[in-house]
């Protein structure tokens, strides 16, 4: 008990050293960046004096020492504390990154209980049909999506669906024109436009849970334990429900923790191009304004996420599995 105790100690600490390397990489990334924020801040007007602009550097600490930056950045990063958007003048940057980050839970959330379900159920009847018409239809399938860049699928999707036929909106996550309430007609409104967002992310991610699902139950259906429940008189849909699934499912255990963590950090492509509100637009549109509050907080975010995502799927697999090793 000690023994697993100090691995998961250890375990812990190394989560913990991975994330200050990640606040360390977060505070010079953006400030390697050229250009200059306090020209996105102020518009390009000769009227507007000088003044104005020394005192946005001085608010913002632009003017100050790397270091002395430095020690203030990691005192606010404890705090939540990333300061006020450059662009969205006196609004909290992670208050930004939180509201977007709920569509990026809804569409991401969605999408992936989606293609955990599709995928994993494609997985297993291919694999229990092996070599079947199933089995070579799903394969190519999953092979086809898996490999389509996200990008070109959802202008495919824009083009077919939005424009050709007029089915579904091609952008934004809701129609800005009406309230957005808690009601049936903003719910529908809602999933209106999360069709075709949530089709292009599920459809391009689902290829992976089919493979590894796949993958991993006809490694279990060799075993010999399979072939001895088989023995005992256990009709198929006995065997694969209590004995190869689960057995199957340690893969699965950490590639869903990874797509957790995807789910904070959110389908950049899709959400960008679709024009989706969510934590992925939010940064492609800090990037190009040069807002590096809004930048901070979105990656720490993330490397949290994927971080803690991490950390449970290890604790995960030695629970369900006593052969894996936390150390």
């Amino acid at each position: 008990m000690k023994r697993g105790t100090r691995a998961l100690a250890r375990k812990i600490l190394n989560s913990f050293i991975t994330l200050m390397l990640v606040i360390v990489i977060n505070f010079l990334l953006f400030r390697m960046m050229p250009g200059n924020p306090v020209n996105f801040v102020v518009p390009n007007d000769p009227k507007i004096p000088e003044e104005f602009k020394l005192e946005l550097i001085e608010k913002y600490g632009l003017d100050d020492p790397l270091h002395e930056q430095f020690v203030t950045y990691i005192v606010d990063v404890f705090t939540l504390d990333f300061g006020d958007s450059f662009v969205y003048r006196n609004t909290p940057a992670m208050d930004l990154v939180l509201e977007n980050m709920r569509w990026t839970l809804v569409l991401t959330g969605t999408s992936s209980i989606l293609m955990i379900i599709i995928g994993m159920t494609i997985g297993v009847y291919a694999a229990w049909k092996r070599g079947g018409l199933f089995d070579t239809s799903s394969l190519s399938f999953s092979l086809f999506f898996y490999a389509m860049p996200t990008f070109w699928l959802g202008m495919m999707f824009i083009v077919l669906f939005a424009k050709m036929w007029d089915l579904f909106p091609a952008d934004s996550a809701w129609n800005f024109k009406e309230p957005l309430e808690y009601s049936l007609n903003s719910l529908f409104d809602v999933l209106h436009h999360l069709v075709l967002p949530a089709a292009t992310l599920t459809l391009v991610s689902i290829g992976a849970f089919v493979l590894i699902m796949r993958g991993s139950l006809m490694d279990v259906m060799t075993e010999e334990y399979i072939t001895t429940a088989k023995a005992k008189g256990l009709t198929d849909s006995q065997v694969l429900r209590h004995h190869a699934v689960p057995n199957a499912m340690l893969p699965m255990v950490a590639l869903i923790a990874i797509d957790i963590a995807y789910i904070v950090g959110g389908a950049f492509q899709v959400e960008y191009v679709f024009s989706y509100p969510g934590i992925g637009w939010a940064t492609i549109e800090a990037v190009y304004i040069k807002d590096y509050p809004i930048l901070q907080a979105a990656f720490f975010l993330i490397a949290v996420a994927v971080i803690i995502a991490n950390l449970v799927a290890d604790i995960l697999l030695v629970y369900m599995d006593p052969r894996v090793k936390l150390g």
